[in-house]
Formats: C-alpha cells, sequence, structure tokens
C-alpha cells in the first residue's frame, strides 16, 4: 500500500498505536525544549488524549519514522484540533507540510469546516508554515505560573459557600456539568462527551484528588479545579464557576486551595493555561501568577 503521506525519501509514515504514546510524547517535548527551553508534556498526557471513547491512534494519529527512529507525529482530533509536531533533528525537509496535507484530509473526510492548532510563539518557522498554507491566528493562549515558595494567604471561603476536596466517581458528573456548560460559552469550542472528559480528567494519571477542590452552595457543585501533580510542578488543569455564581471570589479562592495542596505535596511552582476567550487571565493574575510563555490558535478554512 502506498504511503498516505507524501514524504523525503527514507521516511515513512504508520498509523498510530497505544504503545506509540511515548514516541509522540518524546517528539512533543522535543520541540517544547528547542523553542521555549523548557518541556511541558508528559506521556500520560497523550495517552489520557488517546485513550477517549472518540478518539482512535490508528484512524486519528500518525507517527513518521527513519527506519526505528522517530522523527515526527500528528494527530487530529474529532476533526477540527490537531497537533503535530516534527523532531529539530528532522526539520527543513518538508514533513511539516506533508503532515498538514494529512492533517486538512484528515479534517475534511471528518466534515469539519475549520481546522486548527495552538503552538508556541517561539517557533518562528512553524509560524511561517502555517501562514503560507492560510492559517491565521484565532486567539491568543497564556501559561501562567506562582511560586509556591512564597507564603500564601489562608483559606477564605466566599459567604454562603463550602470547599472541600473532590470525591472521585461521586463528584465527576456533576463536576463535568459544571466545566462543559461554562466551557460551551467560549466562541469555536467543540463540545466534550462526558466519556471523553472522565477518560482525560479524573483518569488521568496525574490526577490528584485531594488537590482538586469543588464549591458547594449547599449540596449543589457550584465551582470545580481540577489538578495534576506533574513531576515537576502542580499544575492546574480545568477551572470552572456556576455562571450565577461568578464574582463573589470563588474561582480565586479555588486556585489558592489547589496552590495550598501542591505546597503541602512539596511542590514549588504551579501552572496553568488560558486563552483570551475565557476572560480569565485577570483572574489569575489577582492570585498571583504570572505569564510564563505565549502560544497562538493558527486555524484555517477549508472551504
Amino acid at each position: 500500500m502506498d504511503d498516505p503521506v507524501k514524504l523525503p525519501e527514507g521516511y515513512r509514515s504508520k498509523a498510530a498505536s497505544m504503545d506509540d504514546a511515548e514516541a509522540a510524547t518524546m517528539l512533543i517535548a522535543a520541540g517544547e525544549l528547542d523553542a521555549d527551553g523548557m518541556v511541558e508534556v508528559e506521556v500520560e498526557d497523550v495517552r489520557s488524549l488517546w485513550s477517549r471513547p472518540s478518539f482512535d491512534p490508528a484512524r486519528d494519529a500518525l507517527l513518521v519514522v527513519r527506519g526505528d527512529e522517530p522523527a515526527a507525529w500528528a494527530m487530529v482530533d474529532q476533526g477540527r484540533r490537531f497537533d503535530a509536531d516534527v523532531h529539530p533533528a528532522h526539520r527543513g525537509l518538508g514533513i511539516g507540510a506533508a503532515l498538514l496535507d494529512w492533517v486538512e484530509e484528515r479534517a475534511r473526510a471528518a466534515g469539519a469546516s475549520r481546522v486548527g492548532q495552538t503552538f508556541t510563539d517561539a517557533n518562528t518557522g512553524a509560524i511561517e508554515l502555517f501562514r503560507s498554507r492560510g492559517y491565521f491566528p484565532l486567539w491568543e493562549s497564556w501559561i501562567l505560573q506562582i511560586s509556591l515558595e512564597q507564603e500564601l494567604p489562608p483559606p477564605k471561603h466566599p459567604d454562603g459557600i463550602t470547599i472541600r476536596a473532590y470525591k472521585p466517581g461521586a463528584d465527576d458528573r456533576a463536576a463535568y456539568e459544571v466545566i462543559e456548560t461554562a466551557f460551551s460559552e467560549w466562541g469555536d469550542r467543540t463540545p466534550t462527551t462526558f466519556e471523553d472528559w472522565a477518560a482525560a480528567i479524573p483518569h488521568h494519571g496525574s490526577f490528584v484528588p485531594d488537590v482538586s477542590k469543588v464549591a458547594l452552595d449547599g449540596e449543589r457543585i457550584v465551582g470545580v479545579v481540577i489538578a495534576f501533580d506533574y513531576t515537576v510542578e502542580g499544575w492546574v488543569q480545568q477551572l470552572a464557576v456556576d455562571r450565577a455564581y461568578r464574582g463573589r471570589g470563588i474561582g480565586g479562592e479555588l486556585m489558592r486551595e489547589a496552590f495550598r495542596g501542591f505546597k503541602a505535596r512539596g511542590r514549588t511552582t504551579s501552572g496553568v493555561n488560558t486563552d483570551s476567550r475565557t476572560g480569565a487571565l485577570g483572574m489569575y493574575e489577582r492570585v498571583g501568577m504570572h505569564l510564563r510563555r505565549t502560544y497562538t490558535r493558527w486555524a484555517k478554512d477549508l472551504n
């Protein structure tokens, strides 16, 4: 069978499997280190994404190799979002352009009218490629960080609200509903099913229920912070507050609760990702977080 991707001589592509999660992680990490000087990804991130019911690695992900050496990879998520990385040692040969061909073909086959990737602003080569292929900036994205070596303020729960640790299983459905409803307010977002969310969040290998928190009005969950304890830092994966309860300091206190939990586990920093659709940047800055890295969502209309 002909290779579905037109690659330079000596390279070939193959459909991915769960066994390729470590190779994909290595390729992402090599790109992060080259562009930003720091590795953000961990293998559990890839495994959790690939384990979602909506995702089939053999259909939705591709690995490029030279001999037995991984050189690049790409995935298309529900036809609209993609990730692709070429190892720095294999750039300049047209592999990135070939992966974009594959990505756009897969997206069209899935019925998508637009496809995009969020990519670090430090990789100017990728940005040039995106622009040459008709991609345009859609929104800004930021990674923020706080040092946990400073003294953190004591708990101060908003009036009428209690905050407790996340209870796996018991809280999953209500937490998902708060998060999905809040995130659905953003423009250009694909809905997430409960099954996909569960595979990527509470079943993620780095999820820590004791640091994750829920805010309650009586017995009703009205706010959630999801915490991952990574190898090098604490990470706030998701934060959401019911629209009717915003402006009362619930989101900020959930963040501070997560910071205290990470510090108790020995972490010296905590990070979070947000983007210009959410309007949350100011809140993260008010709880003491500072900009660490900037990204841009690059998109292309396929019609």
